[in-house]
């Protein structure tokens, strides 16, 4: 169990300096034997280094918890923008991160609440049953029977965020990728400076409730009097994770049900509120035997511009029509510039990311069991558009649309379910 967090800026900086150091020095290490190995070495080598580093960041982002942490997370679940092995090893900060001292959560609770936990709820489990980046997750009963869930964020967290972002921002050239990993920090940091206020994810919380009705799609009740900005008290939801959902082996017509509310929940929110649940960690999501599914942690949402809400669909329809110039206007209307590398590039760079895009828009229904490499077959067209883009920026709305729905993907991969997509983004008679 860990007693403590390390709050103070100087110990934040000392594990992320010595961490870059040690990554560096490997990395140099590799650059000075790659000369007297042999190709096939050099790949074995570099392949073992990855490996280190990677636990190396995990390791240290561990430490630090908080929104170093939960930025990483956020980065592994981007579309491929870090190569397999970093992301292996953050994806266990979804479930591995020790909970905190039972002591500390009385504090946190009599300082937010003015009472400790035993004078404001008729009981109380210190123990947590959940735990993750930015705060940890208790069982507990109001005074008037009903069973909630106590969300209490670790100490420090809020105080320690917009060091930690340099942190990373520093971190950030040591990992691959490291310009589109710098722009998508600057967006997280936008999400997490309202995922630290849990006033404001309570509010987005009771906000979705009232406009997202979704038939099959459940949203926690806040409880505002047992809640602060470091404490939330929601009604406990029931459900169970995707693993153990799966493990009761769900019918294929009750597992299709559950992915196609998911992907509604997404377009909906997208297309008519303008308003997202922008955290696709399979951990917020909870699944019914019935294929229903219960919503959790309003953290991090995302509000998008009205233009990229009106060109989103025209785009993805640009993709499925293979139209250069349509495709590269609309990225121009979204503020994203081309300025060609040659004259192959939409073709080589661009177009296979299109049309992976549009797959699933191809046909009335898509069968994820039949294209469960669909996410996998993307790391190569996203690395190569990554490494050979001739746009000025990635429009900010892209950086969580695209993790929001690649992340739904997974979670549809994993399920083999059949999900409708293309009635969402196209008007009805259009053709592709």
């Amino acid at each position: 169990m860990m007693e403590n967090l390390p709050e103070g800026k100087w110990a934040r900086a000392g594990i992320v300096g010595s961490t870059a150091l040690k990554v560096g020095l490997r990395e140099v290490q590799h650059k000075v034997k790659r000369p007297f190995m042999s190709a096939e070495r050099q790949q074995e080598d570099k392949q073992s280094i990855d490996d280190q580093n990677a636990q190396l960041i995990f390791n240290a982002l561990t430490q630090l918890r908080g929104t170093a942490l939960k930025a990483a997370q956020m980065l592994s679940m981007e579309i491929e923008i870090l190569p397999e092995r970093y992301r292996k090893e953050l994806e266990k900060s979804f479930h591995q991160v020790p909970p905190l001292n039972r002591v500390l959560v009385r504090k946190v609770i009599q300082e937010q609440l003015g009472q400790p936990p035993e004078y404001l709820f008729s009981s109380f489990n210190d123990v947590a049953f959940a735990a993750a980046s930015l705060g940890q997750v208790h069982h507990a009963t109001l005074p008037d029977g009903m069973a909630v869930a106590v969300k209490i964020q670790y100490p420090g967290i809020h105080v320690a965020m917009d060091n930690d972002m340099k942190l990373m921002r520093k971190l950030a050239p040591k990992l691959p990728n490291p310009q589109t990993v710098l722009q998508s920090l600057e967006e997280i940091h936008a999400r997490l400076k309202e995922e630290v206020d849990y006033a404001h994810e309570a509010a987005s919380t009771q906000w979705f409730a009232e406009h997202l009705q979704l038939e099959g799609v459940h949203i926690p009740k806040v409880y505002l009097e047992f809640s602060g900005a470091r404490v939330l008290t929601t009604e406990l939801m029931a459900g169970q994770h995707l693993e153990a959902w799966l493990a009761t082996n769900p019918s294929q017509e009750v597992r299709n049900r559950a992915a196609q509310n998911l992907y509604d929940m997404m377009a909906i929110s997208v297309r008519q509120l303008q308003h997202l649940h922008a955290d696709p960690n399979p951990g917020n999501y909870l699944f019914h035997a019935d294929g229903s599914v219960s919503l959790i942690d309003f953290g991090c949402t995302k509000q998008f511009a009205p233009e990229f809400v009106a060109i989103l669909p025209e785009l993805l329809q640009a993709f499925a029509m293979d139209d250069q110039a349509l495709t590269l206007s609309l990225y121009r209307r979204l503020g994203m510039d081309h300025h060609p590398s040659s004259d192959t590039w939409y073709h080589e760079v661009l177009r296979p990311f299109a049309q992976w895009a549009a797959l699933p828009l191809q046909e009335p229904s898509f069968d994820f069991g039949q294209h469960s490499t669909y996410t996998s077959e993307a790391r190569d067209i996203i690395h190569k558009l990554a490494h050979n883009t001739s746009l000025d920026k990635i429009a900010n709305d892209f950086i969580f649309f695209d993790r929001t729905v690649y992340g739904l993907c997974k979670i549809f991969e994993r399920m083999g379910a059949q999900v409708k997509a293309r009635h969402h983004w196209l008007a009805a008679g259009d053709s592709l």
